[in-house]
C-alpha cells in the first residue's frame, strides 16, 4: 500500500509551508513578558513620582525652597526599619537616632529627601527641631 503524497504532512523531510504559520513578533511570549515587567516598572516608578510630593511636610517643603544646603529631618515609615532601610538611610545622611517615632538624619541634601520621598515605604517627612 502505498501513502498518497498529497495526504502528508511531511515532505522531504520538512513541513509544508502552507501548514505552517509563523507568530507574529508582538505575539512573542518573551515579548510579552518583557511589555508586562516594562508597564510594571513605569507604573511603579510613576507612582514614586506622583505621591512623593505629598509625603513631605508644608515645613520643610519652605526651607527647601529657602535653598539650604543640608537639613536635619524626621523620617517616618509605614513599618519598622530594616537593614535595607538604615543602608539607604545612612547613604543620605548621618543616623542621630530615634525622635517621636521616627528615625532623625542629620546632614541630609535636598535633593536626597526628594529622593526618599518618592520611596513607597515613606509615610511621612519633617524638618527636625533643633537637638538639644
Amino acid at each position: 500500500m502505498t501513502k498518497d503524497p498529497s495526504d502528508s504532512k511531511i515532505e522531504q523531510g520538512g513541513i509544508k509551508e502552507e501548514n505552517f504559520k509563523r507568530k507574529r513578533w508582538y505575539n512573542q511570549r518573551d515579548v510579552k513578558f518583557i511589555s508586562a515587567v516594562l508597564v510594571f516598572v513605569v507604573i511603579f516608578q510613576s507612582y514614586g513620582l506622583i505621591t512623593g510630593p505629598s509625603r513631605v511636610s508644608d515645613n520643610l517643603q519652605q526651607v527647601l525652597d529657602s535653598g539650604e544646603k543640608k537639613l536635619d529631618i524626621l523620617v517616618w515609615a509605614n513599618f519598622p526599619a530594616e537593614a535595607f532601610h538604615m543602608e539607604l538611610y545612612q547613604k543620605l545622611g548621618a543616623i542621630r537616632g530615634e525622635q517621636e517615632g521616627a528615625v532623625r538624619l542629620g546632614g541630609v541634601r535636598p535633593g536626597d529627601i526628594k529622593f526618599l520621598s518618592r520611596k513607597y515605604w515613606i509615610k511621612n517627612i519633617d524638618i527636625a527641631p533643633p537637638e538639644e
